[in-house]
């Protein structure tokens, strides 16, 4: 089964707000590939929304509402974060720190590309197989599961905000 054949449980959404060079936005990449679907911040709607300015963190435990409306990520520069502030979603959620491997922020704890956030939110989430197939389509993401297999397993099974914190501490 090719990718475009792909049926993902949970559909990767994102809101492209244009700030950083097309040629390098994650996931534009992947709407060529049809493995996400851009739409407006208007259209947010119930999509769990990645974004740093959430107040609790993405759990296992938000699967079933993931299933239901999808994962939205924020395609947006990490130098202007604070334009995508206003954004209001219903259903926000932030993603525990991890270490990138992108090329522009490698090893900088927590700025993750738009691939890499959405990635980890379906790992946390236990779709791992399509975490992996997301990240396949760039040929510096290809260690950011293995990088961060440890922290993401443990992501996985915290069940409150607390043991969150908990186990982000324990790492970074």
């Amino acid at each position: 089964m090719n990718s475009e054949e792909m049926q993902f449980p949970v559909k990767v959404l994102f809101v492209d707000f244009s700030m950083d060079d097309p040629r390098k936005a994650t996931m534009r990449k992947l709407e060529r590939f049809r493995l996400a679907r851009r739409i407006r911040a208007d259209a947010i709607r119930g999509a769990v929304t990645l974004t740093p300015f959430a107040g609790t963190y993405l759990k296992r435990s938000d699967l079933d509402l993931c299933l239901r409306n999808g994962v939205c990520v924020l395609e947006a520069s990490w130098n202007r974060i604070e334009e995508v502030r206003m954004i209001s979603a219903r259903n926000a959620r932030k993603l525990p720190l991890l270490l990138p491997v992108n090329p522009v922020n490698y090893g900088k704890p927590g700025k993750l590309s738009s691939v890499e956030a959405a990635a980890s939110a379906l790992a946390i989430l236990g779709v791992v197989k399509e975490a992996d197939l997301l990240l396949s389509k760039f040929s510096w993401a290809q260690t950011f599961l293995e990088t961060n297999r440890l922290p993401l397993g443990e992501y996985g099974k915290a069940m409150t905000d607390e043991e969150m914190r908990r186990v982000e501490s324990s790492y970074f």
